[in-house]
Protein backbone atom coordinates (compact mmCIF):
# COMPACT_ATOMS: atom_id res chain seq x y z
CA UNK A 1 0.00 0.00 0.00
CA UNK A 2 1.31 3.50 -0.79
CA UNK A 3 2.14 5.77 2.13
CA UNK A 4 0.12 8.98 2.13
CA UNK A 5 1.06 11.98 4.28
CA UNK A 6 -1.17 12.75 7.25
CA UNK A 7 -3.06 16.01 7.77
CA UNK A 8 -0.13 18.19 8.78
CA UNK A 9 -0.79 21.37 10.72
CA UNK A 10 1.34 24.40 9.95
CA UNK A 11 1.81 25.60 13.52
CA UNK A 12 4.67 23.14 14.08
CA UNK A 13 6.72 24.90 11.40
CA UNK A 14 8.93 27.92 11.80
CA UNK A 15 10.49 30.87 10.00
CA UNK A 16 14.03 32.12 10.61
CA UNK A 17 15.76 35.19 9.21
CA UNK A 18 19.54 35.16 9.53
CA UNK A 19 19.13 32.50 12.25
CA UNK A 20 16.76 34.80 14.12
CA UNK A 21 13.41 33.22 14.76
CA UNK A 22 10.14 35.10 14.50
CA UNK A 23 6.57 34.25 15.45
CA UNK A 24 5.05 34.60 12.00
CA UNK A 25 1.39 35.11 11.20
CA UNK A 26 1.99 34.38 7.51
CA UNK A 27 4.85 33.29 5.27
CA UNK A 28 4.57 33.29 1.49
CA UNK A 29 8.30 32.93 0.82
CA UNK A 30 8.66 30.36 -1.96
CA UNK A 31 10.23 29.40 -5.27
CA UNK A 32 8.03 29.98 -8.32
CA UNK A 33 8.36 29.40 -12.04
CA UNK A 34 5.82 30.40 -14.66
CA UNK A 35 4.99 28.10 -17.57
CA UNK A 36 3.90 29.91 -20.73
CA UNK A 37 2.36 28.45 -23.88
CA UNK A 38 3.22 30.38 -27.08
CA UNK A 39 0.62 30.34 -29.81
CA UNK A 40 1.94 28.56 -32.89
CA UNK A 41 0.35 27.16 -36.02
CA UNK A 42 0.76 23.38 -35.75
CA UNK A 43 -2.37 21.92 -37.40
CA UNK A 44 -3.75 21.18 -33.90
CA UNK A 45 -6.43 22.87 -31.83
CA UNK A 46 -4.40 22.45 -28.61
CA UNK A 47 -1.26 24.24 -27.51
CA UNK A 48 1.77 22.21 -28.57
CA UNK A 49 4.66 24.36 -27.26
CA UNK A 50 5.49 25.40 -23.72
CA UNK A 51 8.15 27.76 -22.40
CA UNK A 52 9.88 27.68 -19.02
CA UNK A 53 9.94 31.00 -17.19
CA UNK A 54 12.67 32.22 -14.85
CA UNK A 55 12.91 30.83 -11.33
CA UNK A 56 12.04 33.45 -8.74
CA UNK A 57 12.63 33.25 -5.00
CA UNK A 58 10.55 35.70 -3.01
CA UNK A 59 7.48 36.40 -0.94
CA UNK A 60 6.11 38.21 2.07
CA UNK A 61 6.45 37.36 5.76
CA UNK A 62 4.12 38.94 8.30
CA UNK A 63 4.56 38.96 12.06
CA UNK A 64 3.69 40.97 15.17
CA UNK A 65 6.42 42.83 17.01
CA UNK A 66 6.87 41.07 20.36
CA UNK A 67 8.91 41.58 23.52
CA UNK A 68 11.49 38.81 23.54
CA UNK A 69 14.53 38.72 25.83
CA UNK A 70 16.70 36.03 24.27
CA UNK A 71 19.59 36.42 21.86
CA UNK A 72 18.02 35.49 18.52
CA UNK A 73 14.55 36.95 18.79
CA UNK A 74 12.26 39.75 17.69
CA UNK A 75 13.65 42.33 20.12
CA UNK A 76 16.85 42.23 18.11
CA UNK A 77 15.17 41.12 14.90
CA UNK A 78 13.34 44.40 14.29
CA UNK A 79 16.46 46.61 14.35
CA UNK A 80 18.25 44.01 12.25
CA UNK A 81 15.48 44.01 9.64
CA UNK A 82 15.36 47.81 9.57
CA UNK A 83 19.09 48.10 9.02
CA UNK A 84 18.90 45.39 6.36
CA UNK A 85 16.19 47.37 4.58
CA UNK A 86 17.84 50.82 4.62
CA UNK A 87 21.61 50.50 4.88
CA UNK A 88 23.45 50.64 1.56
CA UNK A 89 26.99 50.84 0.33
CA UNK A 90 28.31 53.86 -1.55
CA UNK A 91 27.63 51.89 -4.75
CA UNK A 92 23.94 51.57 -3.86
CA UNK A 93 23.94 47.87 -2.92
CA UNK A 94 22.19 46.72 0.22
CA UNK A 95 24.81 45.99 2.85
CA UNK A 96 23.05 42.93 4.28
CA UNK A 97 22.24 39.61 2.63
CA UNK A 98 20.88 36.83 4.80
CA UNK A 99 19.71 33.24 4.83
CA UNK A 100 15.99 32.55 5.25
CA UNK A 101 14.74 29.19 6.54
CA UNK A 102 11.22 27.84 6.43
CA UNK A 103 10.13 24.58 8.03
CA UNK A 104 6.69 23.27 7.13
CA UNK A 105 6.01 20.07 9.10
CA UNK A 106 7.40 18.21 12.10
CA UNK A 107 8.79 15.26 10.14
CA UNK A 108 9.40 16.83 6.75
CA UNK A 109 12.35 18.76 5.36
CA UNK A 110 12.30 22.50 5.10
CA UNK A 111 13.88 24.90 2.64
CA UNK A 112 16.74 27.37 2.74
CA UNK A 113 16.43 30.52 0.66
CA UNK A 114 19.90 31.89 -0.05
CA UNK A 115 21.30 35.41 -0.57
CA UNK A 116 18.10 37.14 0.52
CA UNK A 117 17.58 40.89 0.68
CA UNK A 118 14.62 42.96 1.85
CA UNK A 119 12.65 44.40 -1.01
CA UNK A 120 9.96 46.11 1.09
CA UNK A 121 9.37 46.62 4.81
CA UNK A 122 6.13 47.80 6.41
CA UNK A 123 5.65 49.03 10.00
CA UNK A 124 2.03 49.66 11.01
CA UNK A 125 0.22 50.40 14.24
CA UNK A 126 -3.38 51.33 14.91
CA UNK A 127 -5.10 52.42 18.10
CA UNK A 128 -6.13 49.52 20.37
CA UNK A 129 -4.02 47.11 18.32
CA UNK A 130 -0.55 45.60 18.17
CA UNK A 131 2.44 46.66 16.08
CA UNK A 132 2.43 44.67 12.83
CA UNK A 133 5.35 44.22 10.48
CA UNK A 134 5.63 42.75 7.01
CA UNK A 135 8.68 42.23 4.85
CA UNK A 136 8.94 41.21 1.22
CA UNK A 137 12.04 39.10 0.68
CA UNK A 138 13.88 38.43 -2.60
CA UNK A 139 16.51 35.68 -2.88
CA UNK A 140 18.57 33.93 -5.54
CA UNK A 141 17.89 30.21 -5.05
CA UNK A 142 16.32 27.56 -2.83
CA UNK A 143 17.71 24.32 -1.43
CA UNK A 144 16.17 21.61 0.70
CA UNK A 145 17.50 20.80 4.16
CA UNK A 146 16.59 18.67 7.14
CA UNK A 147 15.02 21.13 9.53
CA UNK A 148 15.62 21.15 13.26
CA UNK A 149 12.89 19.66 15.39
CA UNK A 150 12.73 22.64 17.75
CA UNK A 151 11.09 25.90 16.78
CA UNK A 152 12.95 28.72 18.48
CA UNK A 153 15.39 28.89 21.36
CA UNK A 154 13.47 31.44 23.40
CA UNK A 155 14.31 31.97 27.04
CA UNK A 156 10.57 32.12 27.70
CA UNK A 157 7.73 30.21 26.07
CA UNK A 158 5.41 33.20 25.73
CA UNK A 159 5.91 36.88 25.05
CA UNK A 160 3.83 40.06 25.06
CA UNK A 161 3.10 41.72 21.75
CA UNK A 162 4.15 45.35 21.40
CA UNK A 163 0.93 47.33 21.42
CA UNK A 164 -0.10 50.88 20.56
CA UNK A 165 0.58 52.14 24.10
CA UNK A 166 4.28 51.20 23.72
CA UNK A 167 4.69 53.26 20.54
CA UNK A 168 6.49 56.59 20.47
CA UNK A 169 5.56 58.88 17.58
CA UNK A 170 6.60 62.50 17.03
CA UNK A 171 6.32 64.77 13.99
CA UNK A 172 8.78 67.69 13.95
CA UNK A 173 7.90 70.24 11.27
CA UNK A 174 10.21 72.64 9.48
CA UNK A 175 7.93 75.48 10.62
CA UNK A 176 8.89 74.79 14.24
CA UNK A 177 5.73 73.03 15.36
CA UNK A 178 5.45 69.42 16.48
CA UNK A 179 2.76 66.81 16.93
CA UNK A 180 2.92 63.64 19.00
CA UNK A 181 0.85 60.50 19.16
CA UNK A 182 -1.77 62.01 21.46
CA UNK A 183 -3.96 62.84 18.46
CA UNK A 184 -2.73 60.18 16.02
CA UNK A 185 -4.85 57.03 15.65
CA UNK A 186 -3.02 55.12 12.91
CA UNK A 187 0.54 55.21 11.55
CA UNK A 188 2.26 53.41 8.69
CA UNK A 189 5.79 53.47 7.32
CA UNK A 190 6.87 51.71 4.11
CA UNK A 191 10.37 51.19 2.74
CA UNK A 192 10.58 50.05 -0.88
CA UNK A 193 13.98 49.18 -2.37
CA UNK A 194 12.55 48.24 -5.77
CA UNK A 195 14.77 45.14 -5.93
CA UNK A 196 15.16 43.67 -9.41
CA UNK A 197 16.37 40.25 -10.57
CA UNK A 198 18.99 40.29 -13.32
CA UNK A 199 19.33 37.29 -15.63
CA UNK A 200 22.23 36.49 -17.95
CA UNK A 201 23.15 33.83 -20.48
CA UNK A 202 24.73 31.76 -17.71
CA UNK A 203 22.79 28.60 -18.63
CA UNK A 204 20.69 28.95 -15.50
CA UNK A 205 17.05 29.77 -14.92
CA UNK A 206 17.99 31.50 -11.67
CA UNK A 207 19.10 35.16 -11.67
CA UNK A 208 22.79 35.94 -11.83
CA UNK A 209 22.31 38.70 -9.29
CA UNK A 210 19.69 40.80 -7.53
CA UNK A 211 20.10 44.50 -6.85
CA UNK A 212 18.04 47.37 -5.44
CA UNK A 213 17.10 50.44 -7.43
CA UNK A 214 15.94 53.83 -6.17
CA UNK A 215 14.65 53.62 -2.60
CA UNK A 216 11.23 55.01 -1.73
CA UNK A 217 10.14 55.74 1.86
CA UNK A 218 6.48 56.64 2.29
CA UNK A 219 3.71 56.33 4.81
CA UNK A 220 0.57 57.78 6.28
CA UNK A 221 -0.88 58.92 9.58
CA UNK A 222 -4.49 59.33 10.60
CA UNK A 223 -5.34 62.00 13.15
CA UNK A 224 -8.45 62.92 15.07
CA UNK A 225 -10.17 65.86 13.40
CA UNK A 226 -7.92 68.18 11.41
CA UNK A 227 -4.50 68.93 12.86
CA UNK A 228 -3.46 72.35 11.65
CA UNK A 229 0.22 71.89 12.55
CA UNK A 230 0.77 69.46 9.68
CA UNK A 231 -2.19 70.46 7.50
CA UNK A 232 -1.16 74.11 7.24
CA UNK A 233 2.43 73.02 6.61
CA UNK A 234 1.28 70.95 3.63
CA UNK A 235 -0.79 73.79 2.25
CA UNK A 236 2.33 76.00 2.23
CA UNK A 237 4.63 73.50 0.51
CA UNK A 238 5.11 75.87 -2.43
CA UNK A 239 6.55 78.51 -0.09
CA UNK A 240 9.64 76.41 0.71
CA UNK A 241 12.51 75.36 -1.55
CA UNK A 242 13.35 72.29 0.54
CA UNK A 243 11.94 70.39 3.52
CA UNK A 244 13.53 69.66 6.90
CA UNK A 245 10.60 68.08 8.73
CA UNK A 246 11.23 64.82 10.61
CA UNK A 247 9.17 61.84 11.72
CA UNK A 248 10.39 59.90 14.75
CA UNK A 249 8.79 56.59 15.60
CA UNK A 250 9.56 53.43 17.53
CA UNK A 251 8.67 51.84 20.83
CA UNK A 252 9.74 52.27 24.44
CA UNK A 253 8.60 49.92 27.19
CA UNK A 254 10.36 51.90 29.90
CA UNK A 255 13.24 49.56 30.63
CA UNK A 256 11.27 46.31 30.48
CA UNK A 257 13.13 43.67 28.45
CA UNK A 258 15.50 46.42 27.27
CA UNK A 259 13.19 46.77 24.28
CA UNK A 260 13.73 50.34 23.14
CA UNK A 261 14.08 51.07 19.45
CA UNK A 262 13.46 54.07 17.27
CA UNK A 263 13.86 55.61 13.85
CA UNK A 264 14.28 59.19 12.73
CA UNK A 265 13.19 59.87 9.15
CA UNK A 266 14.47 63.15 7.76
CA UNK A 267 13.31 65.32 4.90
CA UNK A 268 9.61 64.50 5.23
CA UNK A 269 7.14 66.12 2.84
CA UNK A 270 3.45 65.97 3.74
CA UNK A 271 0.53 65.81 1.35
CA UNK A 272 -2.66 67.78 1.89
CA UNK A 273 -4.91 65.86 4.27
CA UNK A 274 -7.77 63.72 3.04
CA UNK A 275 -11.10 63.98 4.89
CA UNK A 276 -14.55 62.50 4.47
CA UNK A 277 -17.83 63.24 6.20
CA UNK A 278 -19.55 60.29 7.85
CA UNK A 279 -21.61 59.36 10.90
CA UNK A 280 -18.53 58.47 12.89
CA UNK A 281 -15.43 60.00 14.42
CA UNK A 282 -14.06 62.82 12.29
CA UNK A 283 -10.59 61.85 11.04
CA UNK A 284 -8.11 63.07 8.46
CA UNK A 285 -5.41 61.03 6.75
CA UNK A 286 -2.07 62.58 5.81
CA UNK A 287 0.27 60.83 3.41
CA UNK A 288 3.97 61.59 3.68
CA UNK A 289 7.24 61.00 1.82
CA UNK A 290 10.75 60.91 3.27
CA UNK A 291 13.66 62.04 1.09
CA UNK A 292 16.72 61.63 3.34
CA UNK A 293 19.16 62.17 0.48
CA UNK A 294 20.75 58.72 0.32
CA UNK A 295 23.67 59.49 2.62
CA UNK A 296 21.75 59.90 5.86
CA UNK A 297 21.41 56.26 6.92
CA UNK A 298 23.30 57.05 10.12
CA UNK A 299 20.31 59.15 11.18
CA UNK A 300 17.81 56.32 10.86
CA UNK A 301 18.47 54.78 14.29
CA UNK A 302 17.61 56.80 17.39
CA UNK A 303 19.62 55.36 20.28
CA UNK A 304 17.40 56.68 23.04
CA UNK A 305 13.82 56.84 21.86
CA UNK A 306 12.78 57.78 25.38
CA UNK A 307 13.92 61.37 24.94
CA UNK A 308 11.00 61.83 22.52
CA UNK A 309 8.50 60.13 24.77
CA UNK A 310 5.66 62.50 25.63
CA UNK A 311 4.37 60.19 28.40
CA UNK A 312 7.41 60.70 30.66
Amino acid sequence: MPSYPPAYMGYVGYVKIADRGLRATSCELKLTQAIEKPEVVSSKFDYTVYKLGPKEVGGTIGFPAVLETGGADSTYLIPYLWRSAVERTTSGYLKTRFLSQVKYTSDNAGFKFNDCVINTLKFTVAHSDLVSMEIDVVGTNREQFIAQNTFLDFTQRNARAITWNDVVLVVQTSAGGSMNGTWIRNFECNVNNNVERFYTLNRKLAPQDIAPKLREITGSLTVMGRNTIVSELALANENRCYETSNIIFGYNVFGICNANWGVKLEGCIFEIEQMSLKNDLMESTINWHSLPGGDATEHFVVDNIGIYDYKT
